[in-house]
């Protein structure tokens, strides 16, 4: 099998070759990356992907190079953000009204740049192409334009507020996906990704009452759109949500990507029994423990631990939970790429 004909194996639960295996979302981090460049002489992102034989190709990633940095002070210590720092730069935490919400929030899916999609196909003939929408969140999008507390507080007290925010979000997600599927998207790719961050290790940050209210609705517009095209559908969402995981599967979510077994509820054996054979489970190889935890035999054991607990119901794609952690040995992400068959 090659890439594209595992992937479209896993989402009808069939049996495949070898596992379906994904470096998750694409995604090769400075401190990953310099580990693959000095102990294997990769020059870039892309081989490092094609050096872990990974199935998937990521649409955000497509004509990117992203050269691997040459020295460990390129990798030091954490970077980036979350939805609990400023990085919607609180640009709605003075809003009092509606019209101010129309005033500073108009993201314009004309000015996004799209992939060449045929491009793509025609580079990757044989892997599974995903087409992946700018990140926009509806619950985690809400703490980073109106700040976490003044988000969570707006939603119960103000929800006019909230309500004028996502409707804007969606309108522009809806439009970016219906001008993406013009220029091919539904034609060359196989998959369609979008996501929001609404969980801790411990369960839903809102319950899942507000969530079905609040965020649901405007997610399930976005798939609708996708899979009446005829894509299957890919949902990044951190932390413990298996308790919405019958509301992916009734809105048309094929598969969980990001999958963390270390939240509560989310561990792998009770994932199969409950889940298996309806919901694509992507991930699973915990990046809070394993990954960084373990030695890289135990990574090893870790993986074949998860393959094993789907191995009767199908449906599991090995990939780590979570990227961008510079503390992820790159030793273990090969440790968990042989234990998915690959020969490194």
């Amino acid at each position: 099998m090659n890439g594209r004909e595992r992937a479209a194996a896993v989402f009808k639960y069939r049996q495949t070759d070898i596992p379906c295996f994904d470096l998750m979302e694409g995604t090769v981090w400075d401190s990953v990356g310099y580990y693959f460049r000095k102990a294997h002489g990769l020059r870039n992102a892309e081989d490092v992907i094609d050096f872990l034989d990974c199935d998937f190709r990521w649409s955000h990633l497509f004509g990117k190079t992203l050269p691997l940095p040459d020295s460990d002070d390129a990798v030091r210590g954490l970077s980036g953000t979350n939805y609990s720092d400023s990085s919607g730069g609180y640009l709605l935490s003075d809003t009092v009204s509606v019209a101010d919400i129309d005033r500073l929030f108009n993201p314009d899916p004309y000015k996004r740049e799209i992939p060449d999609f045929e491009k793509m196909r025609r580079k990757f003939p044989d892997k599974a192409l995903v087409f992946c929408v700018p990140w926009t969140p509806f619950f985690s999008g809400a703490c980073s334009f109106f700040g976490m507390e003044r988000a969570m507080i707006t939603m119960l007290t103000e929800p006019e507020l909230y309500y004028a925010f996502a409707i804007k979000q969606k309108e522009y997600l809806c439009e970016y996906i219906r001008l993406a599927i013009r220029a091919g998207a539904a034609e060359y790719c196989d998959f369609f990704w979008t996501g929001d961050d609404f969980a801790s290790e411990n369960g839903l940050i809102l319950s899942p009452a507000h969530w079905r209210k609040l965020v649901k609705p405007y997610l399930k517009e976005a798939f609708d759109i996708a899979k009446t095209a005829g894509m299957l559908t890919l949902f990044h969402s951190c932390g413990a949500v298996s308790e919405v995981y019958p509301d992916f599967i009734e809105m048309g979510i094929d598969s969980h990507i990001g999958v963390q077994t270390s939240g509560k509820g989310m561990d792998i054996e009770r994932l199969a029994r409950d889940f298996g054979g309806k919901l694509v489970i992507f991930g699973g190889i915990d990046a809070q423990t394993t990954l960084i935890k373990c030695t890289s035999a135990q990574v090893e054991r870790e993986t074949r631990r998860n393959i094993g607990a789907f191995a009767d119901c199908g449906g599991y794609i090995v990939s780590n939970s979570h990227h961008g952690l510079p503390d992820i040995p790159g030793e273990n992400l090969a440790a968990m790429a042989r234990a998915a068959g690959r020969r490194i």
